[in-house]
């Protein structure tokens, strides 16, 4: 009886490890990848089975050998991440300590299994239980989830309390503005670039005032990581401090780039009658844009990082990549390199193609978020597509005044380019959702938050503005000046979101 009970705990395994995922992201997993990882597992343990037939192991230690190995395969980041809390960051929890470690214990038990006598029937029917119970916890769980999914419609700001109780204005919608919102990631404030790089970027701030531009140079962001920030911005509030401040979550994460195109701005917007156009490089509700969906690595591989294979590969790759066995190239940008500047310039050509000065039409906003000043960095002093091999040898903190260099020249050249297509009643925002971010982790808090701020209002009246006034105010200033939506602006606060486990 002890082979046929053993099925039980091998077969549920996989079960639990798929639960578990789909658990971590529900409603952003793909059936699809479910059935195909399933595919594999349970065919490689067919296989695994298979072999150990071949070679006349008994059939209760062959099974309990690939469950031993199955854990270790599927489970194999938990397992580390766990010891290497235990080292408490030391270089004892490093992956090349941790690695043979783990290899060593489970050689050393399966060949424990291999010499035992028989395996207790005792320590069957415990393993069965514990699966038993892992997996009917994971499926309620599972509705658990499910039903809190429906409730928040998987977006980090679920409820829309401004936009469902408001009343659209009586105007005629060729009265109304079209706003430009050009994001600009990572891309700080004037004062900082002088502090910490001695960078004077004045002249793009007088070519804005002179444009009739309202220029602040001392604003900090909400968020210093780009989804919670938007998702702040959009929804004109903060957003809850239990998922606002970790972007480690990935399930938070997706729901923050959920939001993004399923907002409160949006949402009055509509009601106004706005036509909404979204360019950037995110998963959205609004329409598919081809820059592309930055966030759904996260998804891609949720379920293989955390295996033993997906783990291995992602630190071999970065092993090789930072030795002397791996070779730049010396005169050719990366590809890398290449797509992120066609997808910028795409992105330019696209925010321009929706400009029209006809009068007696829909207003519209567009949202056009220019990767420029983000990692990696692709341009050098000269507006040149920098190689692999001179970025390798220049950090970030190098190249980025030259990022900054080139989002000028975007900005002059979007800016100028609006204001003669398109209708004279035109709002442009020009904002950055944070900061320079790769500093060390005590500065982080500190230089991270400075963001890029400046406004046009046609009419060139910003006694609603000042020189702080932060991200998650700026559409409670855009709204009651517009559409007579008399929001209170909320306290400037700086969430500092961890973002790395």
């Amino acid at each position: 009886m002890t082979p046929k009970k053993l099925w039980i705990a091998i077969l549920l395994l996989p079960i639990f490890f798929l639960l578990q995922n789909y658990n971590e992201v529900i409603g952003f997993l793909a059936s699809r990848q479910i059935l195909v990882y399933a595919s594999v597992i349970y065919s490689l343990l067919a296989i695994g089975y298979l072999i150990l037939y071949i070679f006349r192991v008994d059939q209760s230690k062959s099974l309990l050998i690939l469950f031993v190995i199955c854990i270790c395969f599927l489970f194999f980041t938990p397992i580390y991440d766990f010891l290497h809390w235990l080292s408490f960051n030391t270089p004892l929890g490093s992956y090349w300590v941790v690695f043979p470690l783990i290899f060593f214990f489970q050689f050393g038990l399966i060949r424990k299994i291999i010499k035992s006598p028989a395996i207790p029937l005792r320590f069957v029917k415990l393993l069965n239980l514990i699966m038993i119970f892992l997996v009917l916890s994971s499926i309620v769980t599972l509705f658990i989830n499910y039903e809190n999914s429906k409730k928040d419609h998987n977006l980090i700001y679920p409820g829309k309390p401004i936009s469902d109780s408001y009343i659209p204005v009586q105007e005629p919608d060729s009265s109304k503005p079209d706003i430009y919102f050009l994001l600009f990631d990572e891309y700080t404030n004037g004062a900082t670039l002088k502090k910490i790089w001695n960078y004077d970027n004045s002249g793009i701030a007088d070519w804005l005032k002179q444009k009739g531009f309202y220029v602040a140079d001392s604003t900090k962001t909400n968020y210093n990581f780009t989804l919670f920030s938007l998702s702040s911005i959009f929804n004109m509030n903060y957003l809850d401090p239990q998922k606002g401040n970790d972007g480690t979550v990935t399930k938070n994460v997706m729901k923050a780039n959920q939001s993004l195109s399923d907002n409160e701005v949006f949402s009055i917007l509509q009601k106004e009658n706005y036509s909404i156009h979204f360019f950037a490089p995110f998963r959205n509700r609004i329409e598919e844009n081809q820059l592309g969906h930055f966030f759904d690595f996260l998804i891609d591989r949720q379920m293989f990082m955390q295996t033993l294979p997906g783990s291995a590969m992602e630190k071999i790759k970065w092993r090789i990549k930072g030795s002397r066995f791996y070779k730049p190239n010396n005169s050719h940008p990366d590809d890398e390199l290449v797509e992120k500047n066609r997808l910028i310039e795409h992105t330019i050509d696209e925010i321009k193609g929706t400009t029209d000065s006809t009068l007696n039409r829909k207003p519209r906003f567009v949202y056009g978020h220019l990767m420029i000043t983000h990692i990696p960095h692709v341009l050098d002093s000269f507006g040149k597509i920098m190689t692999e091999k001179e970025i390798l040898g220049l950090t970030p903190f190098q190249t980025y005044t030259e990022q900054i260099t080139y989002a000028n020249q975007v900005i002059k050249e979007l800016v100028s380019y609006i204001q003669s297509h398109n209708k004279r009643k035109t709002i442009v925002i020009i904002e950055g959702d944070h900061g320079f971010r790769h500093f060390t982790p005590e500065l982080m808090p500190i230089y991270s938050f400075p963001n890029l701020s400046t406004v046009y209002f046609p009419d060139m009246d910003y006694s609603l503005m000042t020189q702080h006034l932060s991200p998650v105010n700026l559409f409670r200033v855009v709204f009651d000046k517009y559409f007579g939506l008399h929001l209170p602006l909320l306290k400037d606060s700086c969430i500092n979101v961890k973002d790395e486990p």
